[in-house]
């Protein structure tokens, strides 16, 4: 009798397992990803390792194939450790389209233990690895409809530097794979109201695709041309900068992401669950439709081609002192403060011209002649400055552009107070200017000096004196 009860309990699991919903099985994916046994999934670490088996094992229970005939893990070495990306495939049924591919991707590495304390991960990026699972369980049901492949891939080392994608960017002809998709942190769609999808430019007719299937599920998606962010890379990355149409999903910055608060039981589970079937009819669209195609068109932070015209408000402080030169010695210098525009004429990668025009708030203390070494005057000035410079660009790391400016500047003076000579400084002031800084994407910095040429007091008796100004500059581009 006992083999009968057990083959009769063996059963019945299975039957459970079976009616399990899907909401039910991303509940049970993020609490096993992001439970405390996994210690925060550290990339190349034995719970990273752990977090791979689990992925393989649902992967084998759907019944998708293992990418490469090897087995499901693509391993890769950097900075002498191991890692390794799962990957699978679901072939296409088109004699031609199959050999063409639609790659959905997660990363399901994170944090470790820091201080003590596990970091989860549970948004961040438990919840975009359930989904590529589940997404796969319903593009391995519709496969007879499939045209295109699909590549589900689970990336190891995003959390430091978008590796793994990386990795398997390289590995593939590139010229084959027509969308490449990462899900990222798509666990909270209830406070971020809507979900995020960013790249949809790369796509011909794009909005329309993803509105036509949002609409169908009245989900309120929020479709934005390319990814603009400079401090969100996620793994689309590698793949735009090679050409590829890249769709970054994602539910936004709500959670407590790369905190140890990032716990499985903080995740919107219901929404969770939609994100999966819009984002399955989509990507079951892109590999069924004869007719989709990538735009051909790249973010510009992943195609490192600027506009020619670019625009940059900015601030400044600033710190000047009027300086003596004959005498051999200097007022003291005080902060002020600078705004306006600047407008950048980008020649080539490599050069560019700037101008601008920036309101100056200018303070400086100059040496009462009464008292040389012990006494100084209070000096403020507003004027008006004009800068004209050529930038060189000098390269930089991934993302990173440093740059040195040479040029001068012309500045009307508006305002000036000076005890006893306001009436004598010359309200025209030019000279020469340089700079070194960096770009980040849309963002610059930069530290700058400049040193007047032509005398900072006009008439007899005075002085030969200059007013020097160094500033430290924050823009962003449109």
């Amino acid at each position: 009798m006992k083999k009968p009860i057990l083959f009769l309990i063996a059963l019945l699991g299975c039957v459970s397992l079976f009616a399990q919903t899907q909401q039910e099985r991303l509940t049970r994916h993020v609490y096993t990803l992001a439970g405390d046994s996994l210690r925060g999934r550290k990339a190349g670490s034995e719970d990273a390792a752990k977090a791979a088996a689990y992925i393989v094992a649902q992967f084998e229970e759907i019944g998708i194939q293992p990418f490469y005939e090897e087995g499901w893990y693509q391993p890769f070495e950097r900075s002498g450790n191991t890692y390794k990306n799962v990957i699978g495939i679901i072939p296409g049924n088109d004699p031609v389209l199959k050999d063409e591919y639609i790659i959905i991707g997660a990363h399901y590495d994170h944090l470790g233990v820091r201080d003590g304390q596990i970091y989860n991960g549970a948004d961040d990026n438990a919840s975009g690895t359930a989904t590529i699972i589940e997404m796969a369980r319903i593009l391995k049901s519709q496969q007879s409809n499939l045209k295109r492949s699909v590549i589900i891939a689970a990336f190891d080392a995003e959390e430091i530097g978008l590796w793994g994608s990386n990795y398997l960017s390289k590995k593939l002809d590139l010229s084959k794979i027509k969308l490449m998709m990462s899900i990222d942190m798509v666990g909270w769609l209830e406070k971020g109201k809507t979900l995020q999808l960013q790249g949809t430019a790369t796509i011909k007719n794009g909005k329309r695709l993803l509105r036509e299937e949002a609409e169908k599920m009245h989900l309120d998606i929020k479709p934005k041309d390319f990814e603009t962010s400079i401090f969100g890379a996620t793994d689309t990355q590698s793949f735009a900068e090679k050409g590829v149409a890249t769709l970054y999903v994602t539910t936004g910055l709500k959670s407590p992401y790369h905190k140890p608060e990032d716990d499985p039981e903080l995740i919107d589970y219901k929404g969770l669950d939609r994100v999966v079937d819009y984002m399955a009819d989509v990507t079951m669209r892109c590999a069924s439709d004869e007719d989709f195609a990538p735009s051909g068109k790249i973010s510009p932070i992943h195609s490192g081609k600027k506009k020619t015209l670019e625009i940059a408000p900015t601030v400044s402080l600033v710190n000047a002192n009027i300086a003596f030169p004959k005498a051999g010695f200097d007022g003291k210098s005080r902060s002020g403060v600078n705004a306006g525009v600047l407008a950048q004429v980008n020649l080539s990668s490599h050069f560019a011209l700037e101008t601008g025009v920036l309101y100056e708030l200018l303070r400086s203390k100059c040496p009462d002649e009464g008292n040389l070494f012990e006494s100084y005057l209070p000096y403020q000035q507003q004027s008006i400055l004009v800068p004209a410079n050529v930038l060189v660009n000098i390269g930089g790391t991934t993302g990173v552009d440093f740059f040195l400016e040479l040029g001068g500047f012309y500045g009307r003076v508006l305002d000036a107070k000076l005890e006893g000579v306001q009436d004598n400084i010359d309200p025209n002031q030019w000279g020469l200017s340089w700079a070194v800084g960096f770009r980040l994407g849309k963002v610059m910095i930069s530290g700058n000096r400049r040193y007047q040429l032509n005398p900072f007091f006009v008439g007899e008796g005075l002085p030969n004196a200059k007013l020097h100004a160094g500033s430290f500059t924050i823009g962003y581009y449109f």
